[in-house]
């Protein structure tokens, strides 16, 4: 499996994506070749939103709010 980040470009009517040419060479890909694609956004949300998300979906955490910020806050020094 290869990993790339893509920009999409505008192909007619459509969007594509540009393979690089170091990952064309080094798998041997070809024109025509059928490839998957997973695509996943480059979305960051704030931890925040991810315990409001959470919420939302009703899960229950052990720890507070507080604490799992004080925790992350620990991690990052």
């Amino acid at each position: 499996m290869v990993n790339i980040t893509a920009k999409l470009k505008r192909v007619g009517n459509s969007l594509g994506i540009i393979v690089p040419s170091n990952v064309i060479d080094s798998n041997n890909l070809k024109e025509g070749e059928e490839l998957f694609v997973n695509i996943q956004l480059n979305e960051v949300s704030s931890v925040g939103q991810m315990l409001a998300d959470a919420r939302k979906h009703k899960l229950n955490f052990k720890k507070s709010t507080q604490e799992i910020l004080d925790e992350i806050d620990r991690d990052s020094d």
